[in-house]
């Protein structure tokens, strides 16, 4: 970020400063019209203005760029932590299938409940995978 602060610190001097000497006055020669960087008045932003609107800009790029990344880092930080699931910690219901027996009265409901995990390919199945 000083390279980008120098090199436009270096473009604004180049193109505010007359390039060529102002050839001596003679006797006979009409009068000189000042430079460009010369001619500017008075209103016109002055040359330390320039660099401190130059400065304030770069200060400002700094900034934004600090807050892009420090965003970045928040969401890579919240993706990786609600990405990460623990197959140990699912309930038994998840694994493949549970059987509960429920007494009402003189009656017993039994429950079977079956979870089918349909390999798409053959290589996705295997021990640890989705589908088993």
């Amino acid at each position: 970020m000083q390279r980008l602060g120098a090199t436009l610190l270096c473009l604004l001097l180049a193109a505010a400063v007359p390039t060529a000497p102002a050839p001596a006055p003679t006797a006979t020669s009409a009068p000189v019209k000042p430079g460009p960087a010369l001619s500017y008045p008075q209103e016109e932003a002055t040359l330390n203005e320039m660099f401190r609107e130059v400065e304030e800009l770069m200060e400002d790029t700094q900034h934004k760029l600090r807050s892009a990344v420090k965003e970045m880092e928040a969401e890579e930080a919240a993706a990786k932590a609600s990405s990460e699931v623990n197959l140990a910690n699912l309930p038994p219901s998840y694994h493949n299938e549970t059987n509960t027996d429920t007494k009402v009265g003189n009656n017993t409901i039994h429950v079977h409940r079956e979870i089918h995990k349909e390999c798409i390919i053959d290589e996705d199945c295997g021990p640890s995978k989705y589908c088993q």
